[in-house]
Order: C-alpha cells, then sequence, then structure tokens
C-alpha cells in the first residue's frame, strides 16, 4: 500500500503566506491596578466598609485564649477554644455559601453580609460578658458561625458589586487596603488592654467595630446604591403591552425587490436544469441510433446464427 500523502497546499507563484498583522491592532497591556474602580460608588462603600471590620474582626480569636487564662483556665484547655471556634468555621462557610447560592438570596448577597457582620459583632458585645469557661464555649461557637459567614461571602459579595472583569483589580486594592487596617486593629487592642487591665473592653471595642460596618454597608448600598431602570412599559391590556401585540400580530414584511430577486433567480436554475435534461436526453438517442446501424452492417453466417 502506498504511504499517505497529505494533499498540496494550492498556492499561486510569486506570492507567500504572510501573516496580515498590519489590520491587527495591538491590543493594551493589562494594568496590574485599575484605579478605575473608585469611580464605583458600590465599590468605595464596600471598601470603607472592609476596612472598618477589619478593625475589630481579628482581635477576639488573637485575645480570647488569654482571656481564658486569666480566668484561671489551663492552656491546654485555654487552647482548646480556638479549635472549637475553627471546627464551627468550618462547617458555617460551606452552609452559608448554599444559602448564598438560592435563587431568592443572590440578588440580595449584599444584605446578607451586612447581616453576618451584625452577627459577629454582637457576638463579639456578648461575649465581652464571660465570666466562665462554659460562656466562652458558647461565645466560640457563635464567633465561629458568624466568623464563617463573613469569610464566605466577603468576595462573593465583591464580585457582585464590580463585576467579574474588575474584580482582579478591586480585590487587591481591598486587600491592600484591608492590610493597613490589620496592622492599626489588633495592636491598638492591645494598647487597650494595657491600659485597662479588663478583657471587656477589647472585645466591646472589636464588636462596635464590627457593627459599624455592618450599618455603614447596609444604610450606604440602600440610600445611594440605585436600582439600574427598568424598561418603560406602554399602555397595557390585560397584562401585556401594546407594542408586543404589535410585533405578535403583524407577520414579517418581505422588501419587493429582493423577493423579485429570489423569483428570477429560480427561475434561471428551473430553465437551465431543462436544458440539461434535453441535452442528456438527445445523447441517449444519438447512441442507440449508432448501436442499431453498427448491427445491421455485421454480415449474417451460419457461425453467427448460432
Amino acid at each position: 500500500m502506498r504511504p499517505l500523502v497529505p494533499p498540496k497546499k494550492s498556492e499561486t507563484p510569486g506570492t507567500k503566506n504572510t501573516p496580515d498583522d498590519g489590520n491587527k491592532k495591538a491590543k493594551p497591556k493589562p494594568k496590574l491596578l485599575d484605579f478605575s474602580v473608585f469611580r464605583d460608588p458600590g465599590f468605595v462603600i464596600y471598601t470603607v466598609a472592609a476596612s472598618i471590620m477589619v478593625l475589630g474582626l481579628f482581635v477576639p480569636p488573637v485575645f480570647v485564649v488569654s482571656y481564658a487564662k486569666e480566668l484561671g483556665n489551663e492552656d491546654t484547655k485555654s487552647a482548646l477554644l480556638l479549635t472549637i471556634l475553627g471546627f464551627v468555621d468550618i462547617f458555617a462557610r460551606p452552609t452559608c455559601g448554599i444559602i448564598a447560592g438560592l435563587q431568592w438570596v443572590r440578588p440580595r448577597c449584599v444584605y446578607l453580609f451586612s447581616f453576618a457582620l451584625m452577627f459577629n459583632g454582637i457576638t463579639d458585645l456578648v461575649g465581652s460578658l464571660s465570666k466562665d469557661y462554659s460562656s466562652l464555649v458558647v461565645f466560640c461557637i457563635f464567633f465561629g458561625i458568624s466568623y464563617g459567614m463573613v469569610g464566605a461571602l466577603q468576595f462573593e459579595v465583591l464580585m457582585a458589586v464590580v463585576g467579574t472583569e474588575k474584580f482582579s483589580s478591586a480585590i487587591g486594592l481591598v486587600l491592600l487596603l484591608e492590610a493597613f487596617a490589620v496592622l492599626v486593629g489588633p495592636p491598638s487592642a492591645g494598647r487597650l488592654l494595657d491600659s485597662t487591665k479588663n478583657y471587656m473592653f477589647v472585645f466591646l471595642l472589636a464588636g462596635i467595630e464590627v457593627v459599624v460596618s455592618a450599618l455603614v454597608l447596609a444604610i450606604c448600598n440602600l440610600l445611594f446604591i440605585k436600582k439600574k431602570p427598568e424598561a418603560p412599559e406602554t399602555a397595557i391590556e390585560n397584562g401585556e403591552t401594546v407594542e408586543a401585540k404589535n410585533h405578535s400580530s403583524t407577520p414579517p414584511i418581505q422588501e419587493p425587490h429582493k423577493a423579485n430577486g429570489n423569483s428570477e433567480k429560480l427561475k434561471d436554475s428551473g430553465d437551465l436544469r431543462a436544458e440539461n435534461v434535453m441535452e442528456d436526453s438527445t445523447e441517449v438517442e444519438t447512441f442507440l441510433k449508432d448501436k442499431d446501424e453498427q448491427n445491421k452492417n455485421i454480415p449474417c453466417s451460419p457461425e453467427t446464427k448460432l
């Protein structure tokens, strides 16, 4: 068997297959950080709320172990509180993600995030009144639930605010500003602890900061973020617009010159088919006549008759 040979490329002599790069415009290089996201009021509100949130969000996990030690508990028993907090957080994150993905909840995920922040702040305020180990365990359970909700919704809400195109720049800028807030939050809480010698004020400060961030996010989003206006409807008859009725009732009108052009094309193709059929039939008849004449010219003999 002959080896398969690829088909030859049809190339005209004297020409080269060069890519046409002149027509293609050079794409601009993507920016590392796109500061145009600050023109979006929703992003500005989210950034301010997230920066206030971070001031107090990480304070309770930092001080809860030392708080339990001050109440007279052992080191291992005090460290177990962080284990309880993290174990509850494992189940709280996916559960909150499933709830946020529901059809009714997804358009309102900003308010669900505000509720999670409010829940976390109130947990800190109530946890400041803890006086024994069991109350700290209950505090860590509720704090783990609220902390998991905040962690699951934080970046999902950011994507809903700025969209997918500017999400990479938005998340970089938000994390940059949150980093500065993290450098201020826990150290300021430690400074407050050194001056007051009381953990209650530390948890109160953290709870107030998180509650303020929840109020800023919810109230500003409600007041300053306007929904996109819907398309104006005309007069409504029986639940349907008049425009929709007109579109459904009137059939599409074809242009006359286009219709005539199509009919002429059909006529031309029919004439060509008829001519081809006539030519084929005449060729068959001439071929049969030639055959008959050849048969008549053959001499007859006894051998051929047999």
